[in-house]
């Protein structure tokens, strides 16, 4: 879903489920009445100057004074709202792994819709360092082409726009129409088929809203149950959970998550045979890469909190280090220190030497490298080339003292000159 990242740790909502007949009536009732919704936030007329409510809903006027306050890396904010065309607020961060990721995608959208009116937008978000934008927009280069503003943790955005739209998370769009709020989405959700649907006009505008607010609904269903499973999971019952995965399945059952889920339950019930075969047997997703990468990084950091048996240990190794090594875009070096530390726990010392390596080397070229960095993680794999295996605090701890020895290095060198 949205990052962050763990499918297992979403917001509570209230669901209730009724009999397949009623749920279908249901679905009617509530298609007829988006679709009434929908027309109205399509067809009426809002000055785009008018006041910002403190809650923005799929009609409201859009004031664009908290998109002119922020601090535009690349291109200019819009000065109107122009009828003719359709605005994407997408949301994101340098921090958010599927906010990255969805980037090429976005850029694809405003490159070959640009002309037919769409205009993107990205605004970033939860961030206090506009440098860290700066420097990312700069390697992105054409990759992202479209304009970006620096919006601050807590500023006028996040405050006036971002939250009273229902931001929780991101990536986030936010979709504006004749100076109207028509709907938000997940930037997954920003397909070709949409976006042609919105720019072709009011009835097109109006059927691609109801289909989004009608997908909201239904998601709604299945984050209410995924928390119910998170509940029981931290009260360590694997009946409730196994409870929370079988109505999962009656209302979504092609849900991705629903494979880590059962073998959540088989690892709290320590049937590690099970689980072995139910690990190996995880479908090739981002499901499968979240399971993995979370509780590859939960083991290292602190020594096999679950206790998971030896078999298992390796098995999990080896999906960890496909994880890393085997992926289109690369993770940071945090995740080579924690892989490097597992396979040295399972006896695999080469491995873990080559893992350092590989580590050391990602520190110097990741986004965000740094002086500190660097030095932390060539002290992490000299230690491992002298046979002994740093800990994870040990690896933060070396960080920290860097980044202030070089701080009072430049500090003194200030007060020379």
């Amino acid at each position: 879903m949205m990052t962050t990242l763990n499918i297992f740790d979403l917001p509570e909502r209230q669901s209730h489920f009724a009999s397949p007949v009623s749920n279908k009536r249901m679905a009617l009732r509530r298609l007829a009445s988006l679709t009434c919704l929908v027309a109205c936030i399509v067809l009426a007329a809002t000055p785009v100057n008018a006041q910002q409510p403190e809650k923005i809903v799929p009609g409201s006027a859009i004031s664009l004074s908290s998109v002119a306050q922020a601090q535009w890396v690349q291109g200019e904010a819009p000065t109107s709202l122009d009828p003719d065309k359709v605005y994407i607020f997408e949301c994101w961060s340098t921090k958010c792994g599927p906010c990255i990721a969805m980037i090429p995608h976005v850029n694809d959208l405003h490159k070959k819709y640009y002309d037919q009116g769409l205009r993107i937008y990205g605004m970033s978000v939860y961030e206090n360092d506009i440098s860290k934008v700066e420097e990312f927009v700069k390697e992105k280069g054409d990759g992202m082409s479209y304009p970006v503003a620096f919006t601050g943790k807590g500023g006028a955005f996040e405050t006036e726009f971002f939250k009273p739209a229902g931001g929780k998370g991101i990536p986030q769009a936010f979709i504006v129409r004749n100076g109207k709020f028509l709907v938000s989405a997940r930037a997954s959700r920003l397909t070709e088929t949409l976006i042609e649907s919105i720019l072709s006009g009011d009835e097109g505008a109006k059927k691609s809203a109801v289909t989004i607010l009608a997908e909201q609904k239904h998601e709604a269903e299945i984050d209410a149950l995924v928390a119910s499973f998170r509940t029981a999971r931290s009260k360590k019952d694997s009946q409730e959970m196994t409870v929370h995965i079988e109505s999962l399945k009656g209302i979504e059952p092609d849900f991705p998550n629903i494979p880590p889920m059962e073998l959540e339950v088989l690892i709290f019930d320590k049937k590690w045979d099970a689980a072995v075969t139910a690990l190996n047997a995880l479908p090739a997703n981002d499901a499968r890469d979240s399971f993995v990468s979370m509780n590859g990084m939960r083991t290292a950091r602190n020594n096999n909190p679950l206790g998971y048996s030896d078999e298992f240990m390796t098995a999990m190794v080896k999906q960890y280090s496909t994880y890393i090594f085997d992926r289109e875009y690369p993770v940071g070096p945090n995740h080579y220190a924690c892989l490097s530390i597992l396979q040295w726990g399972v006896g695999d010392k080469e491995a873990a030497k080559v893992t350092a390596e590989k580590g050391a080397e990602n520190a110097t070229t990741y986004y965000g490298a740094s002086p500190s960095r660097t030095e932390a993680f060539n002290q992490f794999l000299k230690s491992v080339n002298e046979g002994s295996m740093p800990s994870l605090k040990d690896l933060s701890k070396w960080q920290r003292d860097s980044r202030e020895r070089i701080a009072a290095e430049k500090e003194s060198a200030m007060d020379k000159k």
